[in-house]
This record gives structure tokens, sequence and C-alpha cells, in this order.
């Protein structure tokens, strides 16, 4: 009987592990996860921590029991260790008792996910310091703030995980200051859109410092009292360290298998890794970017568990393809909703694009109409018309519009004809000229 063997036991690994069954019922498919949990929603603990998600079990998508019935054998708290080359085995260490063994298999996925990536600084440790990659994290800061009570919080870092983690502090009675190196908000929001998710912050609280650079940890006590920056010391009671991720993939080190840089793991279409019998997916491996046609590093839980159910299939003998992202996200930063998809204008310049961009507000419902808001859109086009990428900063309607443009983006649709697309219009729900429609007529004329 074929095994398959699967490493991470989150979105990739169990989509694909699922698939196999699903596809090949007689096939023995067994998931390893270093973690004690699995198969669960890591999107969602901002909001567990913030409240809005009253439990913690809400956020596990399948039960021990439902992947029981799928046929798929779990183990957890085994870390992998290296790839026996040639053998078709990988050696594990059994967690809680130290002791490794090989574990054989027909077939190898290796979705180990991404980890925090912390700056290396020298005493960025202690009791009060966080990260938010994993259930374990989000465990842990819980019972910190339950037990402590902190009355501040320092958010370093202002990628999804720290805006949404200094909204839901806040949320909490904590008085929160939010500071990153660089003036970057959601790492490629261009600065019009920026200023409104950081005035929407300063307007709830927040205080936040761009271009503030930490140059040494004060500790106290097992506990670090404060951060020295180029812009004075900060202290706070809480200290949560959200400055990005990498691949989790140094087990992998010395194998024969391809990898970026960063530690990415390199797979084809077919997310086949190039070695016979070893496929990969999630956040731990690069992927094809639509607009550029070149490989890239966009963790998203969307794109793993595509990924996953992808791999899943040519596993058990299919021919599918993953098309690639085109790096579309959305986020909720107190009451805006902020969304990008494609090419910012200086990654567009980057990859030798001679962008063309335009910046319009317009509003999110009928003049008329009560409620609503501004909805500000960014539009990037390439010198030949063709949509490159968008932003969108409003107070409702985001994600439609967001998803409406990563359509057009992903099919190289040319601003000409996203400017007359037929798009819904009723008075509660957007003007006549809809936002997006405003934004292209003024790229349109640009261009």
């Amino acid at each position: 009987m074929p095994r398959l063997l699967v490493i991470g036991g989150m979105a990739a690994g169990m989509s694909a592990a699922s698939k196999v069954k699903r596809t090949r019922p007689e096939w023995e498919a067994t998931v390893l996860e270093a973690g004690p949990d699995l198969s669960y929603g890591a999107c969602g603990l901002p909001y567990y921590l913030g409240g809005e998600v009253g439990d913690a079990s809400d956020l596990y998508a399948l039960s021990q029991e439902e992947i029981a019935k799928r046929g798929i054998e779990v183990k957890l708290r085994q870390r992998a260790v290296s790839l026996a080359q040639g053998r078709k085995q990988l050696e594990v260490e059994d967690l809680p008792s130290g002791r490794r063994r090989n574990e054989p298999y027909d077939a190898l996925l290796i979705a180990t996910g991404a980890m925090a990536s912390l700056p290396d600084l020298r005493g960025l440790s202690g009791e009060n310091l966080f990260t938010l990659h994993d259930f374990t994290d989000g465990r842990r800061l819980k019972s910190f703030i339950d037990q402590n009570g902190p009355r501040s919080a320092l958010v370093w870092g202002s990628g999804y995980i720290g805006l949404e983690m200094a909204e839901n502090l806040a949320r909490r009675g904590i008085a929160v200051t939010l500071i990153n190196r660089s003036t970057k908000i959601m790492r490629t929001l261009c600065p019009p859109l920026a200023s409104r998710l950081i005035a929407e912050m300063e307007d709830k609280g927040v205080r936040v410092l761009l271009e503030t650079r930490v140059v040494e940890v004060v500790q106290s006590h097992e506990r670090i009292a404060a951060f020295e920056t180029d812009r004075g010391r900060l202290s706070a009671d809480l200290f949560l360290v959200a400055t990005g991720v990498r691949p989790n993939t140094d087990f992998l080190k010395g194998s024969p298998l391809p990898m970026s840089q960063n530690g990415a793991l390199k797979v084809d279409d077919f997310c086949a890794t190039g070695i016979h019998g070893i496929w990969a997916a999630g956040d731990c491996c690069e992927t094809n970017h639509v607009v550029t046609g070149r490989p890239v590093y966009l963790p998203m839980g969307t794109t793993a568990n595509k990924m996953g159910r992808i791999a899943g299939a040519n596993i058990a003998g299919g021919r599918e393809r993953f098309p690639g992202v085109v790096g579309t996200a959305i986020t909720r930063v107190f009451g805006l909703e902020a969304a990008v998809t494609g090419l910012s204008q200086p990654e567009a310049e980057a990859h030798g694009f001679f962008p063309v961009s335009v910046s319009i507000e317009a509003g999110s419902r009928a003049g008329y109409f009560p409620g609503g808001g501004a909805v500000s859109v960014h539009l990037v086009a390439g010198r030949d018309g063709r949509l490159l990428g968008g932003q969108i900063v409003a107070p409702e309607g985001t994600k439609g519009r967001i998803d409406a443009l990563a359509c057009a983006v992903t099919a190289g649709m040319k601003v000409d004809d996203f400017a007359y697309l037929d798009l819904s219009y009723a008075p509660p729900f957007a003007p006549v000229w809809d936002p997006l429609l405003v934004a292209a007529q003024a790229l349109r004329s640009k261009l």
C-alpha cells in the first residue's frame, strides 16, 4: 500500500492529505505536526485575543474525529529533523521523549509553513515578549494578558499582524504604541491610503511611530522594560514583535531540494520540487506571481489551501497546475478596511513596467443615501494600459471591490476595458459611478 507522509498539519498539509484520501482511498496518509495543534485558522488569533472570537475551539477547521473519518493518521509533537537522501525516509524527533526514528514514505509533502522572524538584536527575550504566529503563541499571550492585566503595549511591525494586534489590544483597554523602522504600512500601501490608516489608529488612541529604529533592549528581572530607539526610550508592559516571517525549512539545509535565498522551497506549477517523490506547498514555498511571471514569496492561508489541494491531486496521479498569485489581501483597522492586489507602483517600477498610477476618493454609496463614507482607490497600470495592481481603503465594501480588481489584474485586463465594466449599483451599496470606475477613468486620462 503506497504511503503519503505529510510534514505539517495546517492548511496545505491537511488539504493535500484530504485530497489524496478522496482520490486514492487505498493509500495510507500520515501527517506529522511539530506543534500540539493542527488545522486551525491562525488568521483568527488577533480577534480571539481581542474578544470578538469567543472561544478558542471556534478556530479549529477540523476536529480530531473528522480527520480520523477521512482516514488520515495524525502524529502531534513530531519534528522533522532531516531527509535521508536517496532512501525515501525522513528522520523525525518525538519532542516529548526526544527519541528519533526514521519514517518511510512513497510520497512526501513538505508543508512546514513559516516561522516568526525576530530582528537580530541582543537581549530580545523575556516573559513579556511575544510573537503571534501559532496557537501556542496565542495561548501564551492571552494567559499573560489575563493574569497580568498590562496597561501598555508596544507593537513592533506595521504589517497585517501588527495592525490587527494594535486594534485588538486597544479594544481590551491597553494603551498601544506601534512602531516600524520604515514608513511602510502593510508593506506596499501607497502614502495617501497609508495616511488614512494612521489617522484612524491615532483617532482610536494608538500612538504610531514610523521611521523608528530600535537600537537597544532594556531588560529588568527577566522582562523587557523598554526599547531604546533613535527617537527615545519606549517603555511598555507588553512587547509584541510582528516584523515578518520566514520559511520553516532549516531542517532541509544540505538537502538536494532547491531553495531560494530566504530558504523558501522552489516548486513548479504542479507543486513538485524536482526531487522524485517530494512535493511542497504553502508558506514554506515560493510561487509564481501572475503579473511579473517571476517567483515570489507571499505566505498566505488562501494560497496554502490551494497549493495543498493541487499537490494532493498530483501526488494521487493527477496533472493539475497552480497558476500563481497576485498578492490579494485584506484587513481591518478599527473602522476602516484596507486591501491590496497586484503590484504597487514601486514594485512595478522595480520590475521594469514604467507604471502610471492615480489615487482618488469617491463615496461608498449614493450621495443622498445615509451612511457610508469615502473610498480611497489607488490604481497602477503599465504604459500599455494593462492593469498591474490596486489598493483600497474604505469603511465598507472593500472586499467586493478588491476581488473585482484582483480578477481584472489576473486576467491582464486593460484600463480601457475595466473603466466600463458593468458593476452593480443600488444606493445602499454604491454610487452610479463606482469608485473603481472613477479611478479607472482618471487613470485612462493620465495614460
